[in-house]
């Protein structure tokens, strides 16, 4: 028999309507029922196989029957993203996909529930009608999710070896519809068999039980013997720690973490974060690369870093953390030494990252946040825009041919060609080369700078708060939300940073160009003063006068412009993905509004030493 994997790929759906009409002796006269019989112990994947096989030698109602159940059971079940639960098999570039939940219309769920009730012969097959049932006909939840669950678990007894080929999801969504339809008993008979498999399993070599607690941990299901699976779990970690499996031990101290908490045992808890670091740590003495060890050690710092209260002295946390400090120190010396030249286009950046390093190493806290907003200026508009024409005479092709700005998702969103005047060319080409250089000193002195400030202090929303509190150009109500923003930054959460800070940096520029006296809204013909955007403000006359032409054009580069990230109107739109927050633009974004803050606060202290200011 050929494998139908390979020889039958699900085809692209709509919706499943067209397979229609059906009814439960269709399925029976295309051999369905006998095909379950012969194979009554086939899980999902290889009915699906064997129904794809069918299907070829199929036609007429019997094809259409075998389709929809080709379709049915290519679905992936992914209980572990509740959003989701059933994901299709295959989803092509044009965004259609073979068959998922989304394409079972009333009248397939109607065949569907049906057919379920005639099967007696295969529990995996059962299993996945009533749960597609449950999942899209509210009136019929309760029944079908009861034959779910009973058919789920009569899949079989929890063996490791097919856990991950589908019996570890089909027992994890049986315990999710358990607690759905509120069947306490069920609930408690999923974890019972799921704690007894763990339990079981500590002294089998080759099995890691450890993963027939995670649906326990994904539903909050287990607290009646969190201590006991927590204690396995910590004796497991260090056991691989004294052997120095440092992987594995980690992996294990994070889950005593959790069932610690589960447990409401807070010192244990704090015990297994500080175990997390040492393993992590651990890491870092296993390999031959300073890189590598470098990278360990920073995330054991930052591990440390989630040991609060009174565990922190009590570990004596600080004076570890100092200690991976020393040893990051010397790692992040030997990576300098590691690095490479790089030949042909690429560039070595490697003076500058040492310069920009040693430029905020040694310093206070406050000394050193500064010196780090200081790594580069605002640019020179004139000369940029003296930069830009210069290349487009030189290279004048571009100027002469249409072309076309494209979004990420495909979208055309900004045109340019000779269809714009000199000017508009020139001003678009600054903002390029402003880009590229933006994007060269993130990689060169700001990336390698900020990972150096992260070692050496640990900055609290409150210090960041106590700078936006005294910026000149932060409005005092949105102090803590600017500080949120530029810590998030700082610990590298792009995608919060980008939401909170956009908005937040529109309003500051606002509120400048407010006091310098532009008018910031638009009257309409119906009566109302509408504010403007920050594409707009950027325009205002008033934006050089107060933050320069050369920050003007920055800010125009980075949050504005079609043609570049376009940071403020993507995350205004919703249109910002990860890949986008996490650019390095959107990073060279953050740190120009920190530069902003802190350079302003900066401007109203006093008596600082001069050496210190430079």
């Amino acid at each position: 028999m050929t494998d139908a994997t390979e020889s039958v790929a699900p085809a692209p759906m709509s919706s499943a309507d067209a397979l229609l009409p059906l009814t439960v002796d269709d399925f029976r006269a295309a051999g369905v029922h006998d095909l379950l019989a012969a194979n009554p112990g086939a899980d999902i994947h290889e009915l699906f196989n064997l129904v794809a096989a069918a299907l070829q030698k199929s036609t007429g109602v019997a094809g259409r029957a075998l389709m929809l159940l080709a379709g049915v059971t290519s679905m992936e079940l992914v209980p572990e993203e509740p959003a989701v639960t059933f994901r299709p098999r295959t989803t092509w570039g044009d965004g259609t996909g073979s068959m998922g939940p989304d394409h079972l219309t009333a009248g397939v769920i109607d065949v569907l529930a049906s057919l379920a009730d005639s099967i007696e012969q295969s529990h995996a097959l059962r299993a996945r009608l009533a749960d597609l049932v449950c999942l899209r006909d509210r009136e019929r939840r309760y029944q079908y999710a009861r034959t779910a669950i009973d058919s789920y678990r009569a899949q079989g007894n929890i063996l490791f070896e097919a856990w991950h080929q589908g019996n570890g999801a089909s027992w994890h969504r049986s315990l999710q519809l358990a607690k759905l339809i509120r069947d306490q008993d069920a609930v408690q008979q999923i974890e019972q068999a799921l704690l007894s498999a763990f339990f079981g399993a500590l002294d089998v070599d080759g099995v890691d039980p450890e993963y027939y607690l995670r649906p326990l941990i994904a539903e909050k299901v287990g607290r009646g013997r969190a201590g006991e699976v927590a204690s396995a779990l910590d004796a497991i970690a260090r056991r691989h720690f004294a052997a120095g499996h440092a992987f594995p031990a980690q992996s294990y101290f994070e889950a005593a973490a959790q069932w610690y908490t589960l447990a409401r045992k807070p010192d244990d808890h704090a015990d297994m974060l500080a175990m997390v670091a040492e393993a992590i740590a651990l890491q870092s003495t296993q390999g031959n690369s300073a890189m590598l060890a470098h990278t360990f050690l920073t995330k054991a710092i930052e591990a440390y870093r989630q040991v609060l209260g009174p565990a922190r002295e009590r570990l004596n946390v600080v004076e570890k953390i100092e200690a991976l400090r020393r040893r990051h120190q010397e790692a992040g010396r030997a990576v300098l030494g590691e690095m490479r030249t790089f030949r042909g286009p690429r560039i070595d950046v490697s003076d500058e990252a040492k310069a920009a390093i040693a430029h905020v190493s040694g310093r206070n806290p406050l000394m050193a946040l500064m010196a780090f907003c200081g790594l580069d200026s605002p640019p020179d508009a004139a000369q940029l825009l003296a930069d830009a024409e210069k290349s487009l005479q030189e290279h004048p092709l571009s100027t002469l041919f249409d072309s076309a700005v494209m979004a990420g998702d495909g979208r055309q969103v900004d045109k340019a060609g000779p269809q714009q005047s000199w000017e508009q060319q020139v001003t678009a080409k600054a903002r390029e080369i402003f880009r590229q250089n933006a994007a060269f000193t993130m990689h060169s002195a700001i990336g390698p700078a900020l990972d150096r400030l992260r070692a050496e202090h640990s900055y609290r929303v409150d210090d960041f708060k106590a700078i936006a509190e005294r910026s000149p150009v932060v409005p005092v109500d949105r102090a803590r939300a600017v500080a949120k923003g530029l810590h998030a930054g700082f610990y590298g959460d792009m995608v919060q940073t980008m939401h909170i800070l956009m908005p937040q940096f529109e309003h500051m520029v606002r509120q400048v160009l407010q006091g310098a006296g532009a008018f910031t809204a638009e009257h309409s013909l119906d009566g109302l003063d509408s504010e403007i955007g920050l594409s707009s403000l950027v325009k205002r006359p008033q934006m050089g006068e107060e933050f320069g032409e050369g920050l003007t054009l920055a800010i125009n580069a980075l949050m504005c412009d079609r043609a570049g990230p376009n940071l403020r109107n993507d995350v205004a739109h919703g249109l910002a993905d990860e890949a986008l927050c996490e650019s390095v633009l959107a990073l060279y974004a953050w740190w120009l509004v920190l530069q902003l803050v802190v350079e302003t606060f900066a401007s109203t202290l006093d008596g600082l030493p001069a050496a210190e200011t430079q």
